[in-house]
């Protein structure tokens, strides 16, 4: 992807006075990969990975990979947050993940080219170009509404149709929702048949309320997709069955909180056995 006009500059999160220590850190990768990769961009929840100890979620292209993995390691030997892991075991997924001595939690990015839903797939990269923004601070990322949009399907939505509250206020889905219209509208073309209902319950979500039959709609049209597809679907279950028991990276990220062990010296041992592990 070559930078269009559509790239405007984000209004959504003006550059912090009180940056955090972790702000420091991201930002020269972001930046990185924004040039580097003409297919890379964050498309959700960078506040906490900046601010706080969450990981960065990024999407690219996959033929990028190991251009994001070299600048990754790169990045981490020149920070001194080395080594760093590289794990596949998540469906779909490159997950990078450095470990610095010292640390309670280590650094993670995952890197997508699609992104799934009730085994249904709800963004494929192609989806996510047009919607793309560049982030004051320097980085390429998805618009504020687009990013809502995914949000209330994968953290506001139970499977009854309902609201998920508390994800919906931990996320700020409605925030995002309300904020930028348009990129929710954009985001909504990208759930096929599911686009109208989707859109119908992201604009209840901006303005306060639920439109409960909507959700239930695009839950109904999840459960379909995944039925046309059950490879996907019976991977997604055979990982969830294992994937936590097999690999320690996967518990961590899933059920750790991204914590390094006491033993952090043994842990990078253990996951040498079936991860690339990088000294610098």
């Amino acid at each position: 992807m070559t930078r269009s006009a559509t790239e405007a500059v984000s209004p959504e999160t003006p550059v912090s006075a009180a940056a955090s220590d972790r702000t420091k850190l991201w930002l020269p990768l972001l930046r990185r990969l924004t040039a580097s990769s003409d297919t890379w961009l964050v498309w959700k929840n960078v506040e906490s990975a900046l601010e706080g100890i969450g990981d960065v979620d990024a999407a690219a292209a996959r033929s990028d990979w190991p251009v994001i993995e070299t600048e990754f390691r790169r990045w981490a030997a020149e920070q001194g947050v080395a080594p760093v892991v590289v794990c596949r075991h998540i469906p779909g997924g490159l997950n990078l993940i450095a470990v610095p001595r010292g640390s309670a939690t280590f650094l993670e990015m995952g890197v997508k080219a699609q992104r799934m839903w009730r085994g249904a797939t709800i963004f494929e990269l192609d989806d996510l170009l047009p919607m793309v923004v560049v982030d004051a601070r320097g980085f390429r990322r998805l618009r504020p509404g687009a990013e809502g949009l995914f949000k209330l399907l994968l953290n506001g939505t139970r499977r009854d149709g309902g609201p998920n509250e508390t994800g919906l206020r931990a996320k700020r889905v409605r925030e995002l929702l309300a904020a930028d219209p348009e990129g929710a509208r954009q985001a909504a073309g990208a759930l096929g048949s599911a686009r109208r209902p989707a859109l119908r319950g992201a604009r209840r979500a901006a303005a306060g309320g639920w439109d409960r039959p909507a959700m239930l709609a695009v839950e109904g049209w999840a459960f379909l997709q995944a039925v046309r597809h059950p490879s996907v679907s019976l991977a997604r279950i055979r990982f969830r069955l294992r994937g936590r028991a097999t690999c320690p990276v996967v518990e961590a990220i899933l059920g750790e909180g991204r914590r390094i062990p006491p033993d952090r010296d043994g842990w990078l041992q253990l996951l040498a056995r079936n991860h690339q592990v990088f000294s610098d």
